[in-house]
Formats: structure tokens, C-alpha cells, sequence
């Protein structure tokens, strides 16, 4: 499942390629799962977005965690002064965010397409795990999904106080685990779990109060905003150029190039790594670098 780094890959494709450019044209696949609930926020379902759509002009974008927003100011005002729509995409399995040429033919797992001036926005989806929410409002409003969102772990509100209650209050859990809960940690998922606690030298399966002494939360909270710096830095060029597609260099001094290997060794160890199932998702990591953290005060 795509995370932090590939959502904000998908989100800078489509910026990138229609910032302020105007909506020509807006095709929905209706019988598409990705709209399975919208019609319950959207009068008229996906047919009705795809009307709204048309003739508007993509003004902004944004991303939190696994969630992502295009936000688009309508060419007529509609009833009620509702000038802005907002275009909330997850990605869910197999999504992805492409750019095709204008005069682009759809094909099976389009889910959505727009046609701007010479490009074609298109949201594709095999599996159909994804989803689409649109809401309409008026100038400077977001939607309540947007405003219920936690703190991004980049984020100034991300802070160790933060970490240390979250460890404390799933104490009994495996950080691992807790470390892929979307509530607390939005973007976070499988391989960046493992490569955050490989960098911060701690076992997978430790229970997440075992943590929440003052150093060792300042640790791993350090550690959480490396990786995800570095991986919006590598993946989605966050601050420079979009890489052509994912498969970008991983530098080999990461646990990501060898987790799934067989016969991985630790990048700093040189010793085997280790998988099994922790917190319901296989997991890598280093027996011989990652040690159990000394009791500690909290």
C-alpha cells in the first residue's frame, strides 16, 4: 500500500502537470469501487462530480499521511455561493495517479479522468481499493474530512510529548503495531515501520511502554522524521526535481534494499535479518542491531 513518499509522488504528478490549468472534461467509471461510497456525500454520485467538474480550474493540492486533496474553483458560482470543490483521492493498494496525453483512451481500471488542455489526468486502480470523496463549499472552506486529520508527523503538533502518550497509552502492544496506526502516525506504513525501528535499533515486537522514557521516545521520535525526510526526499524529490517514475535509487545504506532479499544481511551488522509476522504485517528487521532497549524511567 502506498505511504507517505508515494502519495506525495502521485500528488506532485498531477500538480505538476495541471496547476491552474481548467478542467475540459471530467469521465467517471461509475460501477468503479473507488466511488463506492460517494454517493452518500455527493448528490448524484460520481455522474454528478464528473458534471461539476467540467470547466473547473485545479487551484490547489495537498497531502496528510495517506490522504491526498485537489481542490478546484468552478467556473460558475453554484447555489449557495459553493465555488470550491474538493477532490479527495486515496490510493488504497493498487491506485495511481498518471498523465496521459489529451487525447488519451480509457482503459479497464480508469476509475477518473480529466481532460485538461493538451494532458489527461488519470486515476487508475486494478484493485479497486482506492477511493474518491468530492465535497463542495465555499471559497476558503474544507471539508470535515480534511479538518479531522492528525497531525502530520512532520509537523510542528508531532511532537515527542505527543509520541511518548501514544507509547503510553498502547503500552501493551507491539511498536511495530502501534507504529502502523493511522490515527497517530498518518503515512507511516510496512516498510517505513521496519526502517524507522531498524535505524533506531529497536525490535519490532517491543512493547511500545517498554519507550516512553524521555530519551528513548526522543530517540525514535528523531528517528520517525529521518525517514520520512529522507524518503520524501528520495522517492518524491520533495524540494527538487519529481523522479520520472518509483523506481528511484534506494540508497543501499538503508534496510529497504535488503528486506526482502533472501538471505538479507544488515546493512550495518553484515549479519542475517530476520522476518515474521509482528502486529499482523511480515516484518524484517536485525537481531544482532536491533537489542532490547535497558529499562528506563519514564
Amino acid at each position: 500500500m502506498p505511504e507517505l513518499a508515494e502519495v506525495e509522488f502521485f500528488r506532485r504528478r498531477w500538480w505538476e502537470a495541471g496547476a491552474r490549468g481548467r478542467v475540459r472534461a471530467a469521465e467517471a467509471q461509475p460501477r468503479s469501487l473507488v466511488f463506492r461510497h460517494l454517493a452518500r456525500e455527493f448528490p448524484g454520485g460520481a455522474a454528478a462530480m464528473a458534471k461539476s467538474l467540467a470547466g473547473a480550474r485545479l487551484a490547489g493540492s495537498g497531502t496528510d499521511g495517506k490522504q491526498m486533496w485537489f481542490v478546484f474553483s468552478l467556473k460558475k458560482l453554484r447555489k449557495g455561493n459553493r465555488s470550491t470543490l474538493w477532490l479527495g483521492i486515496h490510493l488504497g493498494m493498487t491506485g495511481e495517479m498518471r498523465v496521459e496525453p489529451a487525447d488519451y483512451s480509457v482503459r479497464k481500471h480508469d476509475a477518473l479522468i480529466l481532460r485538461l488542455a493538451g494532458r489527461s489526468l488519470v486515476f487508475h486502480d486494478p484493485r479497486q481499493f482506492g477511493r474518491v470523496r468530492v465535497w463542495r463549499g465555499a471559497k476558503g472552506e474544507a471539508p470535515p474530512w480534511r479538518n479531522n486529520l492528525p497531525p502530520e508527523i512532520l509537523s510542528p503538533a508531532f511532537t515527542v510529548g505527543r509520541l511518548r502518550g501514544v507509547l503510553v497509552r498502547h503500552g501493551r502492544a507491539p511498536v511495530k503495531a502501534v507504529l502502523l496506526n493511522q490515527k497517530y502516525f498518518p503515512g507511516v506504513g510496512n516498510w517505513m515501520a521496519d526502517e524507522i525501528l531498524w535505524r533506531a535499533a529497536i525490535p519490532p515486537a517491543t512493547l511500545a511502554g517498554q519507550l516512553a522514557s524521555a530519551a528513548t521516545a526522543k530517540k525514535l521520535h528523531a528517528k520517525i522524521r529521518q525517514v520520512a525526510r529522507d524518503a520524501l526526499r528520495v522517492i518524491a524529490g520533495a524540494g527538487g526535481k519529481l523522479p520520472p517514475d518509483l523506481n528511484v535509487h534506494i540508497p543501499d545504506a538503508w534496510l529497504f534494499n535488503h528486506r526482502w532479499a533472501d538471505g538479507g544481511l544488515c546493512p550495518k551488522t553484515q549479519k542475517p535479518l530476520r522476518r515474521e509476522e509482528i502486529g499482523g504485517r511480515t516484518t524484517c528487521w536485525s537481531p544482532a542491531w536491533q537489542r532490547r532497549p535497558k529499562p528506563g524511567g519514564t
